[in-house]
């Protein structure tokens, strides 16, 4: 039971320094609550009318604690209780000095304010309750000599309101200090609480630097590996990646006669020329879902089935070659010039890994790179040249060109296939798939 009390007004999405906050207020309230009954029922010489200060203090922290539990809101439940508890502390001072030390709330609500509602808003409630303990002892002098039935007992007969013999008085010096009291707990609440907040605004900044950079570099790591292979890598960083890949598709391409016309041309020339031409490449690798590899000068590498095998690898790698050969051609309409690249694809088996440890790099490894390379290498400018292998998996998808046997350095005679386009029927359906409407 205690412990629901305990948790009056938690909200679901509070963090954890609502949530206590919340739970050391509850605790406060419910501690004065037991005082206040305490008075009632235990005070023998206590008259109607303070009585009647215990009940309305006993019916408003019952309330608060109904405010919080059902506004959830500290803030709330400070803009009720505070004012409410000063009025009736202010009444019950009149009339009993401090005797039990009724001025105890005056001091502690202004570093109440600073922690609830913030140093800046917690200004008023210290220049009021600064005031109250400043004037009290001339208030108390001023008071008239008036008495009241209700607050007859046996040691206040005469019911004096202002003058009773267990009234304890106030005196100038008495309030003096505790009007420096009130200054000094608030300063301290206060200067406190500024640099708490100043170290908080720090750790904000310093956690957001952190986040930042956190991402940042999540996207170069993303950038230089394969997804896959980058979650493999975070959550295993000792561990060596390497994959056995029973099946997969390479590709190089080779800007023709690059070379010589770079050489005609300024560093920022060759590198936009580049730079534009390998940025459209790196465009279709992510429109059909391959990995670049690597470029190696004028030479870009692209693979199909890894990291993660796929059915279509081979299909994926020849519908961007054909768009590799479309778009280079357009560049170069663009640059006034004839620009065209050498194609070569082999479908086989590899092996693709992480090499590095300070500068990781996926890479693969294996014949059918070599022969991939190789095959771009005796190609001709302009056209697609596959593997054998290659062709038996694409053949009744898209149109070839039989070259016929080349003689290729490490491989001797290779039956040799120019890709040239897509199979009429399969295009067709494509483009009605395309053209359908999706609902």
């Amino acid at each position: 039971m205690i412990t629901d009390f305990i948790r009056i007004g938690h909200a679901s999405d509070d963090d954890f320094a609502t949530r206590r906050l919340k739970s050391v207020l509850s605790i406060i309230i419910l501690i004065i609550m037991a005082m206040s009954l305490s008075f009632f029922l235990f005070e023998p010489d206590r008259s109607l009318l303070l009585r009647g200060f215990d009940v309305a203090a006993l019916v408003t922290e019952i309330a608060a604690l109904l405010v919080l539990h059902f506004t959830y809101s500290v803030r709330k439940l400070f803009y009720f209780f505070c004012p409410a508890l000063m009025a009736i502390q202010f009444g019950f001072t009149l009339l009993n000095g401090n005797r039990e030390g009724d001025i105890l709330p005056f001091i502690v609500i202004p570093a109440a304010a600073v922690v609830v509602l913030g140093p800046a808003r917690s200004r008023p409630w210290f220049a009021a309750c600064f005031l109250i303990m400043l004037l009290l002892p001339f208030i108390e002098i001023a008071l008239p000599d008036v008495s009241m039935i209700a607050h007859q007992t046996p040691l206040n007969p005469t019911g004096s309101l202002f003058d009773s013999p267990t009234r304890r008085l106030v005196e100038i010096g008495e309030g003096l200090a505790m009007t420096i009291g009130v200054f000094f707990v608030y300063f301290l609440t206060y200067s406190g609480y500024r640099q708490l907040e100043t170290a908080n605004a720090l750790i904000r900044v310093q956690k957001e630097q952190i986040e930042y950079e956190h991402a940042r570099s999540e996207r170069l790591l993303e950038n230089i590996l394969p997804a896959p292979i980058a979650e493999r890598l975070k959550r295993e960083p000792d561990k060596i990646i390497a994959d056995d890949l029973l099946q997969v598709t390479i590709l190089f391409a080779d800007i023709v006669d690059f070379t010589p016309r770079a050489s005609k041309m300024t560093a920022p020339e060759a590198v936009a020329v580049l730079n534009r031409i390998f940025s459209k490449f790196d465009d279709l690798a992510n429109e059909f879902g391959l990995e670049k590899i690597k470029t190696i000068g004028d030479a870009y590498m692209v693979a199909g089935g890894l990291p993660e095998p796929r059915a279509d690898h081979a299909s994926a790698v020849a519908n961007m070659a054909l768009k590799m050969i479309a778009a280079t051609s357009e560049i170069g309409e663009d640059m006034g010039e004839a620009v065209s690249v050498r194609i070569g694809i082999h479908t086989r088996p590899a092996v693709a890994g992480v090499i590095g440890t300070r500068k990781f790099f996926y890479d693969v490894w294996g014949d059918t790179v070599s022969t991939a390379s190789r095959l771009e290498s005796h190609g001709i400018s302009g056209r697609i040249q596959v593997s054998e292998e290659t062709y038996q998996v694409l053949s009744d998808d898209f149109t070839f060109e039989k070259r016929g046997n080349v003689h290729i350095k490490g491989k001797g005679d290779v039956m040799i296939y120019f890709l040239t386009g897509i199979e009429p029927a399969r295009a067709q359906a494509e483009a009605v798939t395309e053209g359908s409407d999706p609902a």
